[in-house]
């Protein structure tokens, strides 16, 4: 698992607590266990993206506010894919790929070419969601800039 000290900024980090309290029980928490009303004051950071099969592709199902404002543009429904993905979401798709086949969470700090504000930087946890306990069919994800 990820060690708790690495993380700079505590809605990221509350994220990932939350996402290991669902997961105690040692399975692959689902889509339903994340109970927004669970989540008071981190959801203007939180996104919940769909992994689509054949060909593999990740579709934007919630993008929270801050993040959207950030961006200066909404992602909410966007699908970014392996082959028409543009340059600068090639390394987000990657990443998003690494933890459908791992099945663990991640944590990353990167650039952030996409914001349309003055922040260079992000910090973000990426985690599997499965409805069957297995197959990773959903990504939740908080992310804060640095």
């Amino acid at each position: 698992m990820i060690d708790l000290s690495a993380f700079r900024n505590p809605v990221v980090k509350r994220a990932y607590e939350y996402w290991t309290d669902k997961s105690a029980s040692g399975r692959l928490p689902s889509r339903s266990d994340i109970k927004p009303q669970e989540l008071h004051g981190l959801l203007p950071w939180l996104f919940l993206v769909d992994v689509l099969r054949a060909p593999l592709r990740f579709k934007f199902r919630l993008v929270g506010t801050e993040l959207t404002r950030w961006a200066g543009r909404e992602y909410t429904g966007i699908v970014i894919g392996d082959r028409d993905c543009e340059e600068s979401w090639q390394q987000a798709f990657d990443d998003f790929r690494s933890v459908v086949d791992v099945r663990v969470p991640r944590y990353d700090q990167r650039q952030a070419p996409w914001m349309s504000l003055e922040f260079p930087r992000f910090e973000r946890i990426l985690a599997p969601l499965s409805s069957d306990e297995s197959t990773v069919d959903m990504l939740f994800g908080a992310l804060h800039v640095l």
